[in-house]
């Protein structure tokens, strides 16, 4: 309860009114807190117990989750030194340049398992080399709440594992479907799992079978690792691949997972109509989400190879294989920005706009916004990228911000050591978690990817320990003691 002092009288300044305002209704609260920044919500978890379980309610996360869908932002990834940076930006209004703000960095330095964000998180992978044997280790985190989690290894006799994150609508629980391939030669995918995960549990894993032979294609090779293709969309999870006895070795179909059923399935091209087309220039195909429904966009090329347009295909029956196209032949000032640049394509908007961005951030970067309806193109210009000049950049439309947390522990990889040491002694709950292998590993491979410097003084036959973070730039170093030696 708030209170204020007012004097009554200067003469008198002993005597003092304590006015007592009234108490801010806590539903008021609850509506103010859900217009902050979800690193706000983060930090505020902190203040009491009651903030604690309030702002970590099924009421509170679902409520502002619900906000964020209905204004959602722009999500950019970049690689680089080992890490994954992750930045937001909302979506332009108008011609204006729009900032994207830095979120934090995770250890995602395996650029092929960076797929769509699914309800704020993205799934990645963190890949070490320790005594000569490289260990990849799925990692899923939320760039809006700084919380990641590093998924136990999949077990496998293969050596290759593709990751897809998805999410189930009904059940409200975050899926992770893994298979395993070999490196070498075009090996059908095998050993198909599903990690679900919920909320202060431990991740649980299950075997399911696959009665469709086929390897999901790869579209793009990045610093030696290979990129796929996939979109979940309500539940199912949808990629690019290639199934024995129905697709071209050349031409992919799309292979689709309902993380409720676990059940696999395809679903057929149109041949014969431009729908096979599958390049690797300048402009590759890619699976979208246009308006609740699965699209395919894909440059439109005249006879002479010239890239003339974009098609569109949008999937209107799964079950009958039936798509529908629609071919948009782009104005004049297209084939300037197509010759002179790497283009990806990044998806729709609400509006039906279909979106482009450069795949590597020069001077500067920017996105490609086509509407059909007008014919015209519009470039918005995006500031606060330029230190990451000639990196690989990842764009995302509509990433939700979701404060949910995952794990048990909120920030459990940024917490210093000592904190997780002294951690141990709250509680056997805590201990058995903190000491469990999961949370070990986890720690670990969050610790690995931003090694700190460490100090030694010998003095007075004792060993004093000291540690640092590596340096920005010129500015100086705060070392901080370890433990004080007996």
């Amino acid at each position: 309860m708030m209170t204020r002092r007012k004097k009554r009288s200067c003469s008198n300044p002993k005597k003092e009114e304590v006015v007592k305002s009234e108490p801010i209704p806590f539903d008021l609260v609850i509506e103010i807190l859900l217009r902050l920044p979800a690193k706000s919500i983060a930090r505020f978890r902190y203040v009491s117990k009651l903030w604690q379980s309030t702002l970590r309610g099924p009421y509170f996360t679902e409520s502002f989750l619900t906000l964020s869908s209905s204004r959602p932002k722009i999500l950019f990834t970049c690689l680089k030194d080992g890490e994954t940076f992750f930045f937001s930006s909302p979506h332009p209004q108008d011609l204006s340049p729009i900032s994207a703000n830095i979120h934090m960095s995770f250890p995602v330095n395996c650029p092929s398992n960076i797929c769509r964000p699914v309800h704020g998180w993205v799934c990645g992978s963190h890949q070490r080399t320790t005594k000569g044997t490289t260990v990849t280790v799925p990692l899923i985190c939320n760039p809006s709440t700084g919380e990641s989690l590093a998924l136990c290894k999949v077990k496998t006799r293969r050596k290759g594992v593709i990751s897809f994150l998805g999410f189930d609508p009904i059940d409200k629980k975050f899926k992770v479907l893994c298979m395993t391939r070999a490196y070498v030669g075009r090996a059908d995918s095998e050993e198909h799992q599903v990690l679900t995960l919920e909320t202060g549990k431990k991740p649980s894993r299950k075997m399911i079978e696959c009665d469709i032979l086929h390897y999901p294609t790869v579209v793009e090779h990045t610093n030696g690792f290979s990129q796929y293709d996939g979109v979940c969309i309500n539940g199912v999870l949808y990629y690019l691949a290639i199934v024995h006895g129905v697709s071209d070795d050349r031409y992919p179909d799309v292979v689709c997972f309902e993380f409720r059923s676990d059940k696999f399935n395809y679903i057929k091209k149109v041949s014969g109509h431009g729908m096979e087309m599958y390049l690797r220039g300048q402009l590759d195909s890619t699976l979208v989400n246009y308006k609740g429904k699965l699209a395919k966009l894909q440059p439109n090329m005249s006879n002479n190879g010239v890239c003339t347009g974009i098609q569109l295909w949008v999937l209107e029956d799964g079950e009958k294989h039936e798509w529908s196209s629609h071919i948009y032949v782009l104005p004049p000032p297209w084939r300037n920005v197509y010759e002179e640049t790497k283009l990806c394509f990044v998806g729709t908007t609400r509006k039906g706009e279909i979106v482009l961005s450069p795949n590597t951030i020069s001077n500067f970067f920017y996105l490609l916004y086509y509407n059909p309806e007008r014919n015209t193109i519009t470039i918005v210009k995006i500031k606060g990228m330029e230190t990451f000049k000639s990196h690989k950049a990842y764009t995302f439309l509509d990433h939700l911000e979701d404060v949910k947390l995952v794990s048990s522990f909120q920030d459990h990889g940024l917490l210093p050591a000592k904190s997780v040491a002294r951690f141990r002694c709250v509680s056997k709950l805590c201990c058995s978690t903190l000491t469990n292998p999961d949370f070990t590993e986890s720690f670990y491979t969050i610790s690995s990817s931003r090694p700190k410097l460490l100090f030694t003084v010998l003095k007075d036959r004792k060993t004093f320990f000291f540690s640092s973070s590596n340096p920005q730039g010129a500015s100086r170093l705060a070392v901080k003691i370890h433990e004080f030696p007996k």
